[in-house]
């Protein structure tokens, strides 16, 4: 019987230490993927603030363009 205790030990102690190494890693791994959601977030306010601003452009470049084909047809009465 105290032959068996030795491998018996060990096995155990051998099983901690990957059941250990692999929760650790786990939380690791978890942490990351927090990080990388933050990211994501922060990345997508940033494309909905880019989008409203471009379309605000868009809109200030049509206002401009109207007013410029007004002037030219002005110009071209005048003619």
């Amino acid at each position: 019987m105290s032959d068996a205790i030795i491998p018996i030990a060990f096995f155990v102690i051998l099983a901690g230490a990957v059941v250990s190494v692999a929760y650790f890693q786990t939380q690791r791994s978890r942490e990351r993927d927090r990080e990388y959601a933050a990211a994501m977030a922060a990345y997508h306010k940033a494309l909905e603030a880019s989008r409203s601003e471009t379309d605000a452009v868009r809109g200030q470049l049509i206002e401009l363009n109207l007013r410029v084909k007004s002037v030219e047809s002005m110009l071209r009465a005048v003619e």
